[in-house]
């Protein structure tokens, strides 16, 4: 099978839950790009956590940040998506969400570093990188309340709420898909199907816009919310950055479907 491009999340995805890489995802993703398959990462992640991360896995592809902000290169330089609100934007939106919702949450600027650390599971040294935000603002807010909030949403500037694994993410109109073509015009020209894999409910788009999309379970199953609106979808047959391995795997070696 030929494929153009991979598009892959990270959080619970392609990284396990405490954020760390298997020795075989970054085996595999040094194997495709020996192979010359792009692999671009489309994240809720910032710009500075995906450099990071582009090093550690020696690639030179494009990728996406802050679910379809905008993209981010190699070399550190940002281009933002049309759609994308700045955070000095977003911040004074907050207030006014609050009065008109009465829903209790709490913004990723107001957590301390010990609650921040707990929620994610991720080290102190990595904080600095997950709070240099540039057009996102998480919440920390169950999701019984996520319905009243994207009602209270303003009609201008046009905003939107999307879940992820831990946060609901406030952000201007756009999603992961915002940054495809994107990132499609700084590859190589080459044939083939774009693949995308993702394990919530935020990569509905990235999975929905591919021609084979792999959606990756957690400890517990694969997110009920994707395998109701995407079908057809694959489920990949482990947790994690192992399901996302062995995913590949078989797609590209042609091996018997699963589900």
């Amino acid at each position: 099978m030929k494929i153009r491009a991979i598009f892959t999340d990270l959080d619970g995805t392609l990284l396990e839950p405490d954020g760390s890489l298997r020795a075989e995802a970054l085996a595999e993703i040094q194997c495709l790009s020996a192979s010359g398959i792009p692999v671009c990462l489309v994240t809720s992640k910032t710009a500075a956590e995906v450099v990071a991360l582009l090093a550690r896995l020696r690639l030179v592809t494009p990728a996406g940040f802050e679910n379809g902000a905008g993209i981010v290169l190699a070399d550190g330089s940002k281009v933002l998506a049309p759609a994308a609100i700045p955070l000095a934007e977003l911040r004074p939106e907050v207030t006014r969400l609050r009065a008109r919702s009465g829903v209790p949450f709490r913004t990723l600027d107001e957590l301390e570093d010990d609650e921040l650390l707990s929620i994610t599971e991720l080290p102190a040294t990595a904080l600095a990188a997950m709070r240099d935000r540039q057009a996102t603002l998480p919440l920390v807010v169950v999701p019984t309340w996520d319905r009243r909030l994207r009602t209270s949403l303003p009609a201008r500037p046009r905003m939107r709420l999307l879940r992820g694994n831990r946060f609901l993410h406030l952000q201007g109109d756009h999603d992961k898909t915002s940054v495809m073509p994107l990132l499609l015009s700084r590859l190589p020209p080459r044939d083939g199907v774009v693949i995308s894999f993702g394990d919530s409910p935020n990569d509905f788009e990235l999975l929905a816009e591919a021609e084979i999309a792999v959606i990756v379970p957690s400890a517990t199953g694969p997110s009920p919310e994707l395998v109701r609106k995407i079908p057809d979808a694959r489920i990949a047959p482990h947790p994690h950055g192992l399901g996302w391995v062995m995913a590949v795997r078989q797609i590209v070696e042609r091996t018997t479907p699963w589900r």
